[in-house]
């Protein structure tokens, strides 16, 4: 569907609210929405990981933090978020996330159209939808959604730009650590909604060793008490492996930028790697729905090489 003018699109209210992960994969959607709509504001509403990713995106007019934990906490908070959307005076709407807490706060917003997925059969305060369909590209679908209010679905790359400060700051992390710029190999063990027990760290390890130059240092990233621990045992007894654990988002992501390879599981620092353009391997659990698991999370990136790790490594410890 494309509409009929673009005047008649004012303000686009997006809501993206999720992990680095799920963030990511609506930039493409987000860039496109600009593209056909130049003359609109972009407002996205992000969670606080959210504002800090996309600080630096010139195609996002405002960024509203959804501050659940918060400012947003309880019925006051929230009536709070609901006048704060409706100041924006959007004409559109447009959800990427299948909460039906952001169909209601588009709703209450007075967006008067409302685009998202239909889910489980329901998208009750919707009035354009397409289907989420697992085991689709989650960047695609994202972008069918964009369509329907008239962006061109066609360009898939991700991206996000950095500040020189960012780039400042992991030059001076790596000075610290006595790496040099793309003679490094970059890690990532474990994820916010990626259980990593499918693949112990002794044989992660061994995915690091394999991928890395003779004699190139190893340098992990991550975020949280039990990264922390997982770095740890990954590090231990190997000199050449490095720590940079619990760095601002956009700090981990310049020192992806930097690496020469990127080695993760299917999670937030691997969707960072494909939109600095770090060449990278991404592990995926093995099962039945695999397959349908990298369809839909694998980035769009021609850099990015998915892989489902073989059974018998569950084996080992």
């Amino acid at each position: 569907m494309t509409l009929a003018a673009d005047d008649s699109v004012r303000t686009i209210l997006a809501f993206r609210n999720g992990s680095i992960g799920n963030t990511m994969v609506a930039v493409p959607a987000l860039r496109a929405l600009k593209r056909r709509h130049p003359g609109a504001r972009l407002v996205v509403v992000v969670d606080p990981v959210g504002r800090e990713l996309l600080a630096e995106l010139d195609i996002v007019d405002r960024l509203i933090v959804y501050d659940r934990k918060g400012r947003h906490r309880g019925l006051s908070g929230w009536l709070a978020l609901v006048m704060e959307l409706r100041r924006e005076k959007p004409s559109h709407a447009i959800l990427f996330k299948r909460f039906f807490r952001n169909q209601l706060l588009a709703f209450l917003s007075g967006a008067g159209v409302r685009a998202g997925f239909v889910s489980r059969k329901r998208a009750r305060l919707l009035n354009r939808t397409i289907d989420y369909r697992e085991g689709t590209s989650i960047t695609r679908l994202n972008l069918e959604l964009a369509a329907l209010l008239g962006a061109d679905p066609s360009d898939t790359t991700s991206f996000l730009p950095l500040s020189s400060g960012d780039r400042d700051r992991a030059q001076a992390l790596l000075s610290e650590q006595g790496l040099e710029t793309k003679r490094y190999l970059v890690g990532h063990y474990g994820g916010l909604s990626t259980n990593p027990s499918f693949l112990p760290p002794a044989a992660f390890r061994r995915h690091l060793e394999e991928n890395a130059l003779t004699d190139e240092p190893i340098l992990l990233v991550g975020a949280g008490a039990r990264e922390l621990e997982w770095a740890a045992a990954i590090s231990k007894d190997n000199p050449r492996v490095h720590c940079l654990l619990d760095q601002p988002v956009r700090v981990t992501a310049a020192l992806i930028e930097s690496a020469r390879f990127f080695v993760g599981m299917n999670s937030g620092p691997a969707h960072l790697a494909a939109a600095v353009g770090t060449p990278a391997l991404i592990l995926f659990r093995p099962g039945s729905g695999a397959a349908a698991e990298v369809a839909k999370w694998r980035p769009e990136s021609p850099t990015a090489e998915a892989r489902i790790v073989p059974l018998p490594e569950l084996r080992v410890g």
